[in-house]
């Protein structure tokens, strides 16, 4: 009788209804002939599809509302594209739908690591929050001149209810004007910056001391190279501004101009969108920062008051969210700066690691034998690097690394369970 049951029950349960769905690839308006994987993506499953070579992809996808997207690099451009499209279990296709991609540079100058999600006391009962720091990188062959490079945030919102710009077909208000927002303040440096190529800068984002000498899980940033240290700018906050250990020089503290509200410039814990931003030549950040008309007030308080930075100006930039839920979180930059977001993880000391990009490193001349492989670093097999390479132990055997920059923080980084920092 049960197996009777359970053939009826088998019988009366009606199939999934596929629908079938083509994506065309477009630059300007036009078809664009690139194979390229494009992926639909929604609330509870993900399908890709790698595009023919005239740009087109076809799908066989259940009824819902889909992101649709899709991230390559050809040769130095990085392409991006995403728009939402509903799928009826009625629907006919009449065209394809018109996935417009965006066309940007990879940037010498990139995020290779971020800390923002705290760690656990030494009881592990309590979460400790302000050893924040942000590693900058010079992802190429050559020196490059720093000295103008400013750090921010996006939107400090994370949800779509907080957000106070309208997304219209997948694309946010501002990145139709041109500009890019930054909350509460820009951060630069005040002395001369050369970075060497294949080679770091690491900058406290609060407290350039020895952490570990009171929390044993967090990091020591007492060697860092600079540090966000300006308390006449309102931030103030002794626990997250105590005093740089006496051998950081005091040239190396970055100033900044408070234009939001707090003691604190804080990034939400693993939600931030940090980047790098360098001004075009002629303009002052000191000055800019204080020009009312360079600002877009979009509430009642300093935490809706954002500088509208030209997208130009923009290097390099990380979208995080903490869970992969598209009703609370949504992209807070241009598709011409980043597509697309990197799962993260508060309370345990994860970090936003840059996955390697493996044909580029093996390339180079001298790496043959110094790279080292397996990588087991990530915090999981789903969430890790895919090149297999461990970059770190790659460098301290003398190699020399070149990061992915695909301007979309899905391919760029995955979770590292242990900071760089800790050896």
């Amino acid at each position: 009788m049960a197996a009777a049951l359970m053939a009826l029950t088998a019988c009366n349960k009606e199939p999934e209804v596929l629908v079938e769905v083509s994506v065309q690839l477009t630059h300007f308006g036009e078809a664009y002939k690139a194979v390229a994987p494009v992926t639909f993506t929604s609330a509870v499953a993900s399908y890709t599809q790698n595009s023919d070579e005239n740009g087109l992809a076809s799908f066989k996808v259940p009824a819902g509302i889909y992101t649709v997207s899709a991230s390559f690099k050809e040769g130095n451009t990085n392409y991006n594209g995403s728009t939402q499209f509903t799928v009826e279990k009625t629907y006919v296709e009449e065209k394809p739908v018109e996935l417009a991609l965006t066309a940007s540079n990879s940037s010498a100058l990139i995020i290779k690591e971020y800390y923002d999600g705290g760690c656990k006391d030494n009881a592990g009962t309590k979460s400790y929050l302000y050893d924040k720091y942000i590693i900058v990188y010079n992802n190429s062959d050559k020196e490059v001149d720093a000295s103008r490079m400013c750090i921010t945030m996006a939107q400090n919102s994370n949800t779509q209810a907080a957000n106070k710009y309208a997304i219209t077909d997948g694309v946010i208000e501002y990145e139709v004007a041109g500009w890019t927002p930054a909350s509460f303040g820009i951060w630069w440096f005040q002395t001369e910056v050369k970075i060497a190529p294949y080679s770091q800068i690491v900058v406290a984002i609060n407290g350039a001391i020895n952490h570990t000498e009171t929390y044993s899980n967090s990091v020591d940033l007492s060697k860092a190279d600079y540090v966000f240290y300006d308390k006449e700018s309102g931030f103030n906050l002794a626990a997250a501004y105590p005093a740089p250990d006496a051998s950081i020089a005091s040239s190396h503290y970055m100033k900044t101009y408070r234009f939001g509200q707090g003691t604190v410039w804080m990034p939400l814990m693993a939600n931030s969108a940090p980047y790098l931003l360098i001004p075009e030549e002629g303009v002052d950040i000191t000055e800019w920062v204080k020009t009312a008309s360079n600002f877009d007030q979009r509430g009642t308080n300093g935490s809706t008051n954002y500088a509208m930075i030209p997208t130009s100006w923009v290097m390099d930039a990380l979208e995080e969210w903490p869970e992969a839920d598209e009703t609370k979180y949504f992209n807070r930059f241009p598709a011409a700066v980043n597509s697309g977001y990197s799962l993260a993880t508060k309370n345990l000391g994860y970090t936003q690691y840059r996955n390697v990009d493996k044909a580029a490193t093996e390339a180079i001349a001298g790496n043959k034998g110094k790279l080292v492989y397996d990588y087991a670093g990530a915090v999981s097999e789903e969430d890790t690097d895919p090149s297999g390479i461990d970059a770190e132990a790659s460098i301290a055997n003398g190699a020399k690394i070149v990061y992915m920059d695909t301007n979309n923080s899905a391919n760029d980084f995955h979770q590292r369970k242990k900071s760089s920092l800790k050896k």
